[in-house]
C-alpha cells in the first residue's frame, strides 16, 4: 500500500508540474493578433442641409430681374451622398447629390401665385489632382403659372487654393449653363439650345483664426457671358427697347457683372449640439450691374415696366439661417 500510495503521488505531482511547465510556455508564445481591415476608398457619407433665405428681390443667374416689390423667401434642401475617396490618387472623390429649391413671394401681381418657381437638380462632383472640382448636373426649372417647365444642364470647375496658406482663398471657377428645352431662362433669348458662361471667384476669409469668432466673409465676383442668342432671339418678337419700348435691342454677347460681400457665422456647439447639425446665421448683399440690352427689355414682362424705366442696377439684401450634417 505505502509503494502504490507513493506512486500515485508522484504521478500526481508530475501532472501538477507538466501543467505548470505548459501554462508558462503558453504564456511566453505571442499573441496573434486581430487581422486589421483593409483600408478602402469606397465610402458611403450621408451629408445634407437645409437652408432658409429672405431677400428684397431677386436677380436669376441668368440676370432677369424679378421683383420690384415686396419681399422673397427662399427654401433651400439637399443630400449627397460621397462614394470615393482618395487622397492620394489622382481622382480624390467621387459624390452624387440632388436637391429642390422653392421660392415664395410675400405680395404677388393680381393673378399670381405667392408660390413662383421650383427648381430641382440631380448629378455629380468629382475631385481630382488635390486641388479641383469638376461638377455636373441636370436642373429643370418649375413655375406654377403655366409657363413650361425648363430643362437644364450645369458644368463647372472650380480650383480650390487655400493650400497656398494665404489670409484670403480665391475659390476661382467657371461655370458653363446650357439651356436644353422649355423656353429662354431669360425671357426674350433663344428657347431652346442657349448657353452662358459665368466666370468668376468667391475670396474668403476665415475669421477665427484671427478674432477667435467663427466669422466667414465672402465676395462672390463673377461676370456672364454668352452666345447673343441666349439673351435675344431677335426674332422679330424682342423689339422692347428704346425711347419707346418698341426698337431692336442692340445684341452683346456680355450679360451682366456681379459682385457683393456675404457674411456667414456658425452657431457654436454650446448653443446647438453638433448632434442637430452644424447651424449658422447669414447675411449678405450683392450688386448686379445688366449690361445686356435684353435683361433690360425683359423687365417688361417681369415686372411691368418700359424700356426706359428699367434697372440696370440692382442691389439684393439677404439674410437667413440653416444648417448642415
Amino acid at each position: 500500500m505505502t509503494i502504490i500510495r507513493s506512486a500515485r503521488a508522484l504521478a500526481a505531482g508530475a501532472t501538477l508540474l507538466l501543467g505548470a511547465v505548459c501554462s508558462s510556455l503558453a504564456a511566453d508564445l505571442p499573441v496573434k493578433a486581430a487581422p486589421v481591415p483593409k483600408a478602402t476608398p469606397w465610402v458611403l457619407d450621408v451629408h445634407g442641409y437645409a437652408d432658409l433665405t429672405f431677400a428684397n428681390t431677386r436677380v436669376t443667374n441668368g440676370g432677369l430681374y424679378l421683383y420690384n416689390r415686396g419681399f422673397v423667401y427662399q427654401i433651400d434642401t439637399g443630400l449627397s451622398l460621397d462614394i470615393y475617396k482618395n487622397p492620394n490618387g489622382f481622382i480624390n472623390s467621387f459624390s452624387v447629390f440632388g436637391g429642390v429649391w422653392n421660392e415664395f413671394w410675400n405680395d404677388p401681381t393680381p393673378g399670381a401665385r405667392v408660390w413662383q418657381e421650383m427648381d430641382m437638380w440631380a448629378g455629380f462632383s468629382v475631385g481630382f489632382a488635390q486641388y479641383w472640382t469638376f461638377t455636373a448636373q441636370h436642373v429643370q426649372f418649375h413655375f406654377p403659372n403655366a409657363i413650361p417647365t425648363a430643362y437644364n444642364y450645369d458644368f463647372k470647375l472650380s480650383f480650390n487654393d487655400a493650400f497656398l496658406g494665404l489670409p484670403v482663398v480665391f475659390n476661382p471657377y467657371i461655370d458653363v449653363f446650357y439651356n436644353a428645352a422649355g423656353g429662354s431662362t431669360v425671357v426674350l433669348g433663344k428657347r431652346s439650345g442657349g448657353t452662358r458662361v459665368s466666370i468668376g471667384m468667391v475670396p474668403t476669409v476665415a475669421w477665427q483664426k484671427y478674432i477667435g469668432v467663427p466669422l466667414t466673409i465672402s465676395m462672390p465676383t463673377w461676370v456672364t457671358v454668352g452666345d447673343k442668342s441666349f439673351w435675344n432671339r431677335e426674332d422679330g418678337t424682342t423689339n422692347l427697347c428704346g425711347t419707346t419700348s418698341l426698337a431692336p435691342c442692340a445684341t452683346n454677347s456680355v450679360g451682366y457683372y456681379s459682385t457683393g460681400l456675404q457674411a456667414k457665422l456658425a452657431i457654436v456647439d454650446t448653443i446647438i449640439p453638433k448632434r442637430l447639425g452644424s447651424w449658422y446665421l447669414k447675411a449678405g448683399v450683392q450688386y448686379y450691374h445688366l449690361q445686356n440690352d435684353a435683361l433690360l427689355a425683359a423687365q417688361a414682362t417681369t415686372i411691368g415696366t418700359t424700356f426706359p424705366n428699367s434697372k440696370r442696377d440692382i442691389v439684393v439684401g439677404s439674410g437667413g439661417l440653416g444648417f448642415s450634417f
